[in-house]
């Protein structure tokens, strides 16, 4: 079984299922007993130092958006840049963490870049890797630049239009468009 940890699954454009409608979920974790993931494009309103508070009855002057991580309630999870404080390395440079102290620490370092999640994706034994066989999902490497970088106004539109040609295979069940536009 090859694992997807540290991929993209990106929802296909006919996915209308409202927790994954145009999502990119990070894996975090895929082997034969199921797989966990982070779902990046879904910032709550709520701040960082409003959870935080909830959580340690300290306040935090970090700024930060809180992001639903999937639909499955869960620990509170960062991904962050610090190997000092990971409990996981997800992919080369990106670590995930969830112990209380090491989120302390995580927050106190203003200048890392992190993202703080509430929920995760998960799925059971085999189900990932038969939505992937049905096409419930498009798979393409991560990148540290992708996951902390993701301001645009729609992150999910600018990975699909850089996976171009597997969205229009996914979409429209073909390989390539025709030279002729005219024969569709």
């Amino acid at each position: 079984m090859d694992t997807l940890q540290g991929q993209f699954l990106i929802a296909p454009p006919a996915m209308i299922e409202p927790n994954f409608h145009r999502t990119i979920v990070l894996v975090l974790q895929h082997d034969e007993s199921g797989a966990l993931g982070l779902i990046l494009n879904r910032p709550t309103n709520s701040e960082i130092d409003s959870i935080w508070e909830v959580m340690t009855g300290t306040s935090l002057s970090n700024e930060g958006v809180l992001y639903v991580g999937g639909p499955v309630d869960g620990p509170i999870m960062m991904l962050h840049t610090c190997p000092e404080y990971s409990e996981q390395e997800i992919l080369s440079g990106v670590y995930v963490s969830s112990r209380k102290t090491n989120l302390a620490k995580l927050v106190s370092e203003k200048a890392l870049p992190y993202k703080v999640f509430s929920g995760y994706a998960g799925w059971a034994e085999g189900q990932l890797d038969a939505e992937l066989q049905q096409g419930g999902w498009l798979v393409t490497p991560a990148t540290p630049n992708d996951i902390f970088s993701m301001n645009a106004e729609d992150p999910w539109k600018l990975l699909c239009e850089r996976m171009g040609h597997t969205v229009l295979q996914v979409a429209t069940g073909q390989n390539q468009i025709p030279p002729n536009p005219e024969i569709n």
